[in-house]
């Protein structure tokens, strides 16, 4: 399941609970990017050898710097004062004393390189206490992006963002990694990271067949990591109350928006019709919703379906004219319209 696909799942359960059931009929897989669904297959693991092989993969640790526990935290550090909480999906502890810091964000936003420095900075406010000295642990930002943060760089899909002084980074023990997933993909796709074998490309990979809903091939079947993390983000496994929360947390988010107008248009963009309407109302600001709702119904609906939307949404239907679901049900599904839907019956009728 898709970022899109997720959100149409959680506007289904705001009219009729029950809808979950006929997602978990579709699609095999959750949205692994989402908050509850990421924190519940990496944090809630026993052992944490999900999230363990997750950052050292993209991190590029190997042999003695790889790591080998990871004993996590709380995810919180209260804002003091009139200053804001800071709330990271993931925050641990390795068996080295070094920090990690997993975050996940579905769409981009003029402020997201903001929020990363923010949460940086309270970590570290929290590393040195009284009467010790300035000693920081090495610390690590891991941040999984469903969308793209470095455009200028068609063709690189990690990237280490350090600071650096006359060609060397003055201060190495602060290392932030950003991981364009979404990149990643049309890369594949694209047949330019074929040859890429790191185990970086391994689990984009999996987690590839998660999001696209495509079949798992050999080599990832082969791996039981991988075997684990596949049958652990089943849809079927997550309960009705975890998307009630999602519901709830994606309100909230829109309902406090920082962003304004810029937001509710670039929103209406990416994800269409529903999406732009949904920002434009949350943001609260007669600019932000005349603008953003006009321009998610004109812009968004027309790029989204043409950049793949469509291809989803007939996909979709395909999937349920298989399982034999009526033409109103689809159509309320995939937004598709009755000949269209008739259109793709006839092509995969035996």
């Amino acid at each position: 399941m898709n970022r899109a696909q997720h959100y149409s799942l959680l506007r289904a359960m705001e009219i009729d609970k029950k809808n979950l059931l006929k997602y978990q009929e579709i699609y095999n897989y959750a949205y692994i990017l989402s908050d509850g669904i990421f924190k519940i297959v990496f944090a809630e693991e026993k052992d944490h050898t999900l999230l363990i092989s997750l950052v050292n993969a993209m991190l590029d640790l190997h042999g003695g710097e790889a790591i080998k526990e990871i004993t996590l935290e709380m995810q919180e550090f209260p804002g003091a004062f009139t200053k804001k909480d800071c709330i990271v999906d993931i925050i641990g502890t390795t068996n080295a004393g070094e920090r990690v810091l997993v975050e996940v964000q579905q769409q981009g936003d003029e402020f997201y390189r903001d929020r990363v420095e923010y949460y940086m900075s309270r970590v570290i406010e929290n590393q040195v206490h009284t009467s010790e000295k300035y000693e920081l642990p090495r610390i690590y930002f891991l941040g999984l992006l469903d969308f793209t943060l470095f455009p200028e760089e068609p063709q690189k899909y990690i990237h280490h963002v350090d600071e650096m002084c006359n060609g060397r980074k003055f201060f190495p023990k602060i290392q932030k990694i950003f991981v364009e997933i979404e990149k990643f993909f049309r890369l594949e796709e694209k047949g330019i990271t074929t040859n890429d074998s790191s185990e970086a490309a391994q689990w984009l990979r999996a987690i590839k067949v998660t999001i696209n809903e495509e079949p798992v091939p050999e080599k990832i079947m082969q791996n039981e990591t991988f075997r684990r993390l596949l049958d652990s983000v089943k849809l079927i496994n997550f309960a009705e109350e975890l998307f009630n929360c999602e519901v709830k947390n994606v309100t909230d988010l829109m309902a406090e928006h920082e962003i304004g107008f810029a937001e509710g248009k670039k929103e209406g963009h990416e994800a269409g019709l529903v999406e732009g309407r949904a920002e434009g109302f949350a943001q609260g600001k007669t600019e932000g919703h005349a603008e953003g709702f006009a321009e998610g119904k004109s812009e968004g609906r027309k790029d989204g379906l043409a950049e793949g939307k469509l291809k989803k949404a007939c996909e979709m239907a395909a999937k349920m004219l298989a399982k034999n679901k009526p033409i109103e049900e689809i159509m309320e599904f995939t937004e598709l319209s009755e000949s269209e839907i008739l259109a793709i019956k006839s092509r995969v009728a035996p």
